[in-house]
């Protein structure tokens, strides 16, 4: 019976990722170094190998190493992130919630417009001035025309809608960053979070144009105050988180 690899029944287009040459013919050429055997059992040279305890490996660099599956621990993590890729997740996980605190602030406080110094209306309270007394906007609203009706009440639900997709996408943005595989799922979390800022900033940047185009149009012998500003700065503060969050989703998973 012979030995040689040649003369087994071995199918051509089987690819053999490990060698086991630990057998009681073989043991003497391998204490003896003499890797490089003409008689059938190698003919690839020597130095494409390394020994590791009984097994021959392909070392990386070699032209067999597409042969060689990946190991688990060869996968890509976020600790193989560039430097600049990295600051920009950060960049998106500090101002996204700073940016969703400011629009609730602006939404939930009665001082979006000064009424020539004796009211201040918010989106759900009008405030008088000079006794610090306030009641529900329902109650203002009742008596004001039907455009600022509706335009309050618009305004109203995109600004909450925006502060509450945002404030989600924050707290799935940290949740996602804490993920360190980089693979198909978490590319695909990358842009499902992406859309929910988008939605979020899109809302909040929609109430802000609105209610400004209503004051430049019907009110403006009020004044604008200080909560329009803070929910305006916020939806403004979205819509560059939102672009940043793209680049860093892209570079997360197309870069090497």
């Amino acid at each position: 019976m012979s030995n040689k690899v040649g003369d087994l029944n071995i199918p051509t287009n089987k690819k053999l990722n490990k060698i086991n040459f630990v057998t009681a013919f073989t043991k003497p050429y391998r204490q003896n170094g003499n890797w490089d055997l003409k008689n059938g059992y190698t003919v690839r040279p020597r130095d494409m190998y390394s020994q590791k305890d009984e097994f021959l490996y392909i070392e990386e660099d070699s032209e067999y190493d597409d042969e060689i599956p990946k190991k688990p621990t060869d996968k890509r993590t976020t600790d193989d992130l560039g430097t600049c890729t990295t600051a920009l997740g950060v960049v998106c996980v500090i101002f996204l919630p700073i940016s969703a605190i400011l629009i609730t602030v602006g939404a939930s406080t009665p001082y979006w417009y000064d009424t020539a110094g004796t009211h201040s209306l918010g989106l759900f309270q009008r405030c008088d001035l000079s006794t610090s007394t306030c009641e529900y906007i329902d109650t203002f609203l009742s008596t004001a025309s039907s455009d600022m009706n509706f335009t309050w009440k618009l305004v109203t639900g995109l600004t909450l809608s925006g502060a509450c997709l945002l404030l989600m996408a924050a707290l799935f943005s940290c949740c996602y960053l804490a993920c360190k595989e980089i693979n198909f799922s978490k590319a695909s979390y990358g842009m499902l979070i992406s859309v929910v800022i988008m939605l979020g900033a899109g809302c909040a940047l929609s109430g802000t144009v609105l209610m400004t185009s209503y004051y430049i149009t019907n009110l403006q012998t009020w004044t604008l105050d200080w909560s329009f500003y803070t929910a305006a700065v916020g939806s403004g503060m979205s819509f560059l988180v939102f672009c940043i969050y793209i680049i860093y989703v892209f570079l997360l998973t197309f870069s090497d």
